[in-house]
């Protein structure tokens, strides 16, 4: 079990701003306008929501993603077509639409519990300093160079697609080489809604077609570590733990690389 974490803590609720957002202008609605107007405006919410995380589903292939869709989809529905007056003798099909929501409500709270709707960068940071004891050389604004290796094409792409679905890295596949870039929770909205074209200012690792591998942290993330890390060693481990990744996948035990991660312990939502 993975239990000394090298990172900073994080008590950060990025993700959830969002939402507290949107609440607190419903109830402010609800307040100045009265009910009708704040459940409109949460059902709008709600969809809006959706259509986000299904375009998640769509940029990454993790099918997790659909039960928090229908979770928004139905939810938004109840919230547009809540009529006080169903209170004594509600139609079926608004009672139907309350039971998917809480269905799916409940398989997405499991979702979350158990990590499966989690970006990895953190869990990827935290194993790339595990073995990582010396302190003292800080941090290169460069990229590092980080070995050779055997991989194929074929090899290297299908563990892009595996890591993009298990949200372990978002891959930057080009014609000579894929990046795969570990993102944290709360900084994934710029990837899924397309805006974050370029990667070379985040931490990354490149496998190009001829077997060689370089690496790159981040400023920003170099600084999340409690101590000034080796920077060469940092990276070089950084290296390392992606090419293990690829080859435990070529192994047929992708499922490992789902439960080393979980053996690092931070929480859902960081």
């Amino acid at each position: 079990m993975f239990s000394i974490h090298k990172l900073k803590a994080d008590h950060s609720i990025i993700g959830l701003v969002p939402a507290l957002i949107s609440l607190f202008i419903a109830a402010l609605l609800g307040i100045f306008f009265g009910r009708e107007p704040a459940f409109f405006f949460l059902a709008i919410v709600f969809w809006l929501f959706c259509a986000y995380t299904f375009m998640g589903f769509r940029r990454t292939g993790n099918v997790q993603f659909i039960v928090p869709v229908l979770y928004l989809f139905f939810g938004g529905f109840v919230l547009y077509f809540h009529d006080p007056a169903f209170r004594g003798n509600p139609p079926p099909v608004f009672l139907l639409m309350n039971l998917f929501t809480v269905v799916f409500l409940l398989w997405t709270i499991y979702l979350l519990l158990t990590k499966k709707v989690k970006w990895r960068g953190r869990e990827i940071l935290e194993l790339a300093a595990a073995p990582v004891e010396e302190t003292g050389n800080g941090f290169t604004n460069r990229p590092m160079p980080g070995g050779k290796t055997s991989f194929n094409k074929k090899q290297i792409l299908e563990f892009a697609e595996f890591a993009s679905r298990k949200l372990i890295a978002v891959p930057y596949i080009g014609d000579k080489k894929v990046v795969f870039v570990p993102v944290m929770m709360g900084r994934e909205f710029a990837y899924i809604l397309g805006l974050k074209k370029d990667y070379m200012d985040s931490t990354w690792v490149s496998f190009d077609f001829d077997g060689n591998v370089s690496v790159n942290i981040s400023h920003r993330d170099y600084m999340e570590y409690q101590e000034a890390l080796s920077f060469d060693q940092l990276c070089a481990s950084l290296a390392d733990l992606f090419i293990d990744f690829i080859e435990t996948y070529q192994r047929g035990e992708g499922m490992r690389i789902i439960s080393r991660m979980d053996s690092v312990r931070v929480g859902i939502f960081s």
